[in-house]
């Protein structure tokens, strides 16, 4: 069985996931697989009501690729301003969550989301990733 990835990720980010105005999740680092491979979108728990199944597994999507964006820098402002785009995020939180850490865009495709969202305990956790973990 090939390894997958399981991914934390905010209710008010799961909703622009699922409504697709989210078509690429940044992180500041990336597995160790080879793309493609399969990520299981875990809705993290939040006092709001983004209208997603928080506290749940609500669906997957394939990762076909994964770029690093080293050369994000103030003279590439038309490459991050699209990065920004596709990640429904503005300049001044990319670079806040960033920290000057490279920006590893994860490319979202072939999304499902759940009719039923899914316990962890269907994926062997009981507890979730803090960023994001591997799975079977």
């Amino acid at each position: 069985m090939s390894k997958s990835v399981l991914i934390s990720i905010q209710p008010e980010w799961c909703a622009l996931i699922a409504d697709g105005w989210k078509t690429v999740e940044i992180r500041k680092n990336r597995p160790n697989l080879a793309t493609p491979f399969k990520v299981y979108i875990y809705c993290t728990k939040d006092k709001k009501d983004f209208g997603v199944a928080q506290g749940k597994v609500i669906g997957e999507f394939l990762c076909l690729m994964i770029e690093d964006y080293q050369y994000i820098r103030s003279d590439y402002i038309e490459e991050e301003g699209l990065l920004c785009s596709w990640a429904c995020l503005d300049r001044y939180e990319l670079h806040s969550y960033l920290k000057g850490a490279v920006p590893y865009a994860w490319y979202i495709s072939r999304l499902v989301i759940y009719d039923t969202p899914k316990e962890l305990s269907e994926f062997g956790k009981t507890r979730p990733p803090q960023s994001w973990c591997y799975i079977d």
